[in-house]
């Protein structure tokens, strides 16, 4: 590459007929060395950079092609058929894209610079290129590392989605705890080595020129049979470099889903804001009955149990040849309410969560409504009347997935997590990295002392973590599937473990004569996917098929809900209103997007669900989900009834009343959320409890 450009240097027209002659390989017998050693002289600081920049992407291609042949858990349950050096080469010409497109743009700048003339200016743009220059030097590494970190701990590459997460939810002073002095002190090394060749004598730098081509020529040549090569189709996070990875799913997704709050505030002007929107198109006209439980003369404590990445087929499922991986969960089902088709309203936890304690779908676009610093509309805890005692545990990062400003702004105080627990951290020997989250078990008797401590009526919030990512073995004791040798397996075996936890916060209660008098909510976040419809569908915010958003829910408190099975969409937005009306709590349905279960008919027409990848969706009665990507503006239906599997996409020539109706409730409902929380900061909405009271009728 560096030989091609200063070749393009050197061709100069001779003759009047303007004949095009490179001159350099007559001169003289020499002349290739005296070639190798004027580019070795005025061009080192390109050659400085391309030297780094081969080091990182060939390090990274080494250790990568390493990992996926000797780790026992690999992205996407890669299993690499290709002998490791041809698996290798197959991704060698996307990294020398890399470096050829890198060294073609600061040749240009290069020799931008050097026609301007010398002086102050020119000294401030050469410190300016220079630091330039090692930022960028920077960059490539870090994308790098994290990228083949994150395959293997997050089942992603690097992505906007993940930039966007570090910057919007997660302080620096938590991303430093995860670089130890190793990658400080790896991450100098490309550094040195620009450093190195830049001050070498010419002789040497020479010497480094014909050894950086004798590795590229080969290289491109192996390459180009490899590709030529019939194997199996590879990810594109493995395929590609991960700079060209990070590049092209950005261009997909800035500008794909903007905010619509600008675009409709003349909403607000006109009409009264509610979170629900009238007409035929989303309710029935026919006001449902509810049916509430007889009044209780003594208030009830709440647990709320969320289990993070629990997916509903898979608690259940013993079709692989292994035992049920939640025997208590399912028996504790059948006496409580079962909501068996049971939705998310996000792939992603900040947003499913906050639906959860909100009653609220968050936004349809990936901006999380529970992350600004503003949030104010109520949560389950400010519902409840003075003298709740609230807390909140988990042994997972809070700021990785929960909703802190929201929770925060509702004065929920008690919170115990990651950072402040002091328990230890699950380490497993020969894990890729370390775990993020402290020990389940630990957790758990941190959990059920805490409810023991506790004053009556209590709220206890605990958001498990033992079915993320890693899904670390817990020892023989919580196995079912013994080799543990596919990530599926690893995750019914945390399933299990998560079961038994269960169980223990049951049994305390019990044990504590509480259970008679706590209302036991036990619910996923969102699903979990393993490579269904997809080779990357991994984890659960790529798409939203069934496998990523259903989850299961349960409500356990016989006294007050009667064994019995919801087989209509619920959503998480269900909950809170159930509760509400469970504890006789008056609220006004037009502030809250769900709708209590204990009407004998559910009113409302759809669910909705957003998806982080850019899809919107919803889900009637009749189980027709129709699904809408804002991204590729395209839109596609399937019959869950006669489709379950989601195998026969529909074209929604024949649902366009119900992607009228999607679209229009998105536009709706963001704008009005926004104006919701402004009213209730400046705390200009009218008293709710008499309007909430002619609601609140049997």
């Amino acid at each position: 590459m560096l030989i091609l450009m200063n070749l393009c240097f050197r061709i100069r027209v001779e003759g009047k007929k303007s004949v095009y002659r490179v001159t350099w390989f007559n001169e003289h017998p020499q002349s290739l060395h005296r070639l190798f050693k004027g580019i070795a002289s005025s061009g080192k600081v390109l050659l400085a950079f391309c030297v780094c920049a081969l080091a990182i992407v060939l390090s990274y291609r080494i250790y990568l092609s390493w990992a996926l042949f000797t780790r026992t858990i690999r992205p996407f349950d890669f299993n690499p058929s290709a002998h490791p050096v041809w698996f290798m080469i197959r991704g060698i010409p996307y990294d020398l894209v890399l470096i050829l497109s890198c060294v073609i743009l600061i040749g240009f700048f290069i020799w931008t610079f050097n026609h301007l003339s010398q002086g102050y200016l020119w000294r401030f743009l050469s410190i300016l290129g220079y630091g330039i220059l090692h930022l960028l030097i920077f960059c490539l590494l870090i994308l790098h590392g994290a990228h083949v970190r994150l395959l293997f701990e997050a089942q992603t590459g690097i992505t906007f989605f993940i930039i966007q997460e570090f910057f919007l939810n997660v302080p620096w002073q938590e991303l430093i705890k995860f670089i130890d002095w190793k990658d400080g002190l790896f991450g100098l090394v490309p550094l040195g080595l620009f450093w190195g060749v830049l001050w070498l004598p010419s002789h040497l730098r020479v010497f480094v020129l014909k050894s950086s081509i004798g590795i590229i020529v080969p290289l491109s040549l192996f390459s180009l049979i490899g590709v030529r090569i019939q194997h199996a189709p590879l990810p594109s996070e493995v395929r590609l470099n991960p700079v060209l990875f990070f590049l092209a799913d950005l261009r997909e997704q800035v500008g794909s889903s903007p905010s619509c709050e600008g675009e409709y505030g003349q909403i607000l002007q006109e009409e009264k804001v509610s979170l629900q929107p009238g007409g035929k198109e989303f309710q029935s006209p026919i006001n449902p009955l509810k049916f509430l439980p007889p009044p209780q003369d003594t208030p009830w404590n709440i647990v709320l149990f969320i289990m993070e990445s629990v997916g509903n087929r898979y608690i259940f499922d013993t079709s692989q040849g292994h035992g049920m991986p939640m025997p208590f969960l399912h028996g504790l089902a059948k006496e409580s309410w079962y909501f068996k088709k049971h939705y998310t309203s996000s792939n992603i936890s900040t947003k499913a969560v906050f639906s959860l304690l909100s009653g609220l779908y968050d936004f349809f676009h990936q901006e999380t409504f529970g992350s600004r610093p503003d949030a104010s509309v109520p949560s389950l805890h400010t519902y409840l009347p003075k003298g709740y005692e609230a807390f909140f545990v988990t042994p997972a990062p809070i700021q990785w997935y929960f909703p802190v400003a929201f929770v925060k702004n509702n004065e929920l105080k008690e919170m115990h997590h990651f950072e402040n627990l002091p328990l230890k951290v699950r380490m497993e020997k020969n894990s890729f990295g370390r775990y993020i989250g402290r020990d389940e078990v630990e957790t758990i008797h941190f959990f059920n002392q805490r409810i023991r401590k506790a004053k009556e009526p209590f709220l206890g919030i605990y958001i498990s973590f033992a079915a993320h990512l890693p899904y670390f073995d817990y020892g023989p004791d919580y196995r079912i599937i013994e080799p543990a040798d596919r990530m599926i397996h690893r995750y019914f075996n945390n399933l299990y473990l998560l079961d038994h936890m269960l169980n223990r916060v049951y049994e305390n209660l019990r044990e504590m004569g509480l259970l008679k008098r706590t209302i036991l909510v036990i619910v996923g976040d969102h699903g979990q996917a393993f490579g269904q419809h997809h080779p990357d569908n991994y984890m659960h915010h790529r798409y939203s098929y069934d496998e990523n958003l259903e989850t299961p829910a349960i409500i356990y408190q016989p006294t007050l809900f009667k064994p019995r099975t919801v087989e209509v969409p619920t959503s998480h937005v269900d909950l809170l209103p159930t509760l509400l009306d469970a504890l006789r709590i008056p609220y006004v349905s037009q502030y809250l997007d769900g709708e209590s279960l204990f009407h004998h008919r559910l009113r409302r027409k759809y669910v909705f669900i957003y998806g982080y990848e850019g899809t919107i969706s919803s889900v009637d009665q009749h189980l027709i989900k129709v699904q809408y990507s804002l991204k590729k503006k395209r839109c596609w239906a399937f019959d869950l009834k006669v489709d379950p599997d989601e195998r026969n996409p529909l074209e929604c020539s024949s649902y366009e009343s119900q992607l009228d109706d999607l679209l229009k409730f998105v536009r709706f409902h963001d704008v009005h959320l926004v104006a919701y929380n402004e009213m209730m900061k400046e705390k200009r909405l009218p008293p709710m409890e008499s309007k909430a009271k002619t609601e609140n009728r049997e």
